[in-house]
């Protein structure tokens, strides 16, 4: 059409077409398809009343949008019909989905439903506008989780270059005889690296496609809105896929590995090159708030949510039921808490850092099981195979520095609490423990917590029951550096044979060892909302009790369920 012919700049006329004269032309009469210089556009052109409703527009605004919808406003009242030729459409035939004359309601759909033509076209404008928007709140959504996805491809590559670069220097500085295991090692970090990474990258590349599906689509109707011709519009409503494209989205999990060369002064065999381990994430299920300013222990039925909690500060023991976010206390006793583990029966041990060691029965009344006169208890565990094991101290709370001659051992009980086996000395005579406060058995050994000095500071070590110490860990941080800062508190065994130390001071951290002590993961848990971590219980999750801090005003510690991804 004419008006669309004549609309860009490069098409000006020399001279006014107005007054034919003047060279200064800024204006464009979109009705009368005139250029028009400044003075006949202001004291002329718009003074005549038969063009005082006109749109008029500047030169400099061409090629906007807000100029193509003044333009297709004003095709829109000529707009001709294209039944019709000589006719101009004013109603829009809603089932026809065209514009319509006069002569078109005088037809056999007369009865249709029709609508004023202009409308339908601020609906169909609306509509296109609206589907742009969501658009680009699709495509943000695509880009944001495109760049999740490449966030953990470009880690898990990262991460899977790195154990590959170690394995391989560590394979470099052995003999050639374990050239074997290397490759069998490379082919396991390979087999649990590479499925992830082609799930990644098939992700990656229909998101891709989605996001291009979406942009043409968008820019095909930008692409109409920006046509100066009204028909262009109606014919590409006709046609409009209103839905977006389909998507999605898989929820991938970082998939990492960790190689831990082994210490050849202490292994040999097979094992000797080192081991593959899966570095696990932490994946807070549920929070709950206590009434106790400290959860010291906590031990769960395994048929349903109740639990024991024991609170050393606080000093009571309380049974409890987890409802619905909340907890619910169901039994309180007074009574100081420093450890707690389930008898063979399904009674619960209480060490209270006194010189009884008390039995929780089943008629829920306390008794005594055994004393330790003039010693005091603080750890307690069972065993798979039923035997009972406790630490003794001398005085509680200790006095550093210990004296050399100070007691400070763990007994090995039945379970009628006859002692059978006491681990005090190394080969060596020397003392094994300062202030042994955290058990568990791994297997056919004994993982014990044991604080050294006045500050709390601490380590933990596996021994087994002659007394043979296998390994000390002393933080992921300093355990070469021969710098104490590690505040073990408490220990748990995973069902996967994996060694968890909680510190309960200023770190916040979870350590995860594998069997051989040696740290695969350190977790600052400060980010998952558990701070002061203080005790914990391994079911089929973890539950973590937690202190807290002393100018806390509320004085309620958290209890947190996690679990291990």
């Amino acid at each position: 059409m004419a008006l669309d012919q004549s609309i860009g700049k490069a098409q000006t006329p020399a001279v006014c077409q107005f007054c034919e004269e003047s060279q200064e032309i800024k204006w464009k009469c979109i009705n009368c398809e005139l250029f028009l210089c400044q003075l006949c556009c202001s004291k002329i052109h718009s003074k005549s009343k038969a063009s005082m409703e006109h749109n008029i527009i500047n030169l400099k605004d061409f090629e906007i949008e807000d100029l193509a919808t003044s333009v297709r406003k004003v095709d829109l009242e000529n707009m001709s019909c294209t039944k019709h030729s000589k006719q101009k459409c004013f109603v829009f035939c809603n089932e026809c989905r065209v514009p319509a004359c006069s002569k078109c309601l005088m037809e056999p759909h007369k009865l249709r439903d029709f609508k004023p033509l202009d409308e339908v076209y601020n609906d169909i404008l609306s509509e296109m506008k609206d589907l742009i928007i969501k658009f680009e709140s699709h495509l943000k959504f695509l880009r944001n989780e495109k760049d999740k996805q490449e966030k953990i491809l470009s880690e898990g590559e990262t991460n899977f270059q790195e154990t590959r670069d170690i394995i391989l220097q560590t394979e470099k500085e052995m003999k050639e005889t374990i050239s074997k295991h290397a490759q069998e090692i490379l082919l396991e970090l390979e087999a649990k690296w590479k499925p992830n990474e082609n799930v990644i990258k098939t992700e990656l590349s229909s998101m891709t496609k989605n996001k291009n599906e979406t942009e043409t689509r968008k820019n095909n109707l930008i692409q109409v809105l920006q046509s100066h011709q009204v028909a262009d519009i109606f014919s590409t409503s006709k046609n409009l896929v209103r839905s977006l494209p389909e998507y999605s989205i898989k929820q991938i999990k970082p998939n990492k590995a960790k190689f831990i060369p082994v210490n050849m002064q202490v292994k040999l065999g097979s094992q000797m090159f080192g081991d593959l381990y899966s570095v696990p994430d932490f994946e807070v299920i549920d929070t709950y708030l206590s009434d106790k300013r400290s959860v010291t222990n906590i031990i769960l039925f395994c048929d349903d949510n109740s639990a024991f909690i024991g609170s050393f500060s606080s000093q009571t023991l309380q049974k409890v039921k987890f409802e619905n976010h909340n907890i619910k206390v169901e039994r309180e006793f007074q009574k100081a808490v420093f450890d707690m583990a389930w008898s063979k029966d399904g009674e619960i041990l209480v060490s209270s850092a006194e010189s009884d060691l008390h039995l929780y029965t089943k008629d829920e009344q306390l008794k005594t099981l055994k004393s330790f006169s003039p010693l005091r208890t603080l750890g307690v565990h069972v065993t798979k195979d039923n035997k009972i094991i406790v630490s003794l101290v001398e005085s509680f709370p200790v006095i550093f520095p210990t004296p050399t001659d100070c007691i400070s051992k763990l007994v090995v009980m039945n379970q009628d609490g006859d002692i059978q086996h006491t681990i005090e000395y190394d080969k060596d005579n020397q003392r094994l423990f300062t202030y042994p406060i955290g058990i568990k058995t791994f297997n056919d050994k004994i993982v014990v917590v044991d604080i050294i000095n006045k500050e709390k500071e601490g380590r933990v070590v596996m021994i087994d029951y002659g007394g043979h110490l296998h390994w000390t860990y002393n933080d992921c941080n300093n355990s070469n550096s021969g710098q104490v800062r590690f505040y073990p508190r408490d220990v748990a065994i995973t069902s996967t044979d994996k060694i968890l130390v909680f510190e309960f001071l200023y770190y916040h951290y979870i350590h995860v060892l594998n069997s051989s002590g040696e740290a695969i993961v350190c977790k600052n848990v400060k980010s998952l909302g558990i701070e002061l971590p203080f005790s914990l219980d391994k079911n089929d999750f973890l539950w973590i009790g937690c202190n807290t801090y002393k100018d806390n005003k509320i004085q309620k510690a958290n209890l947190s369920c996690i679990r291990l991804t």
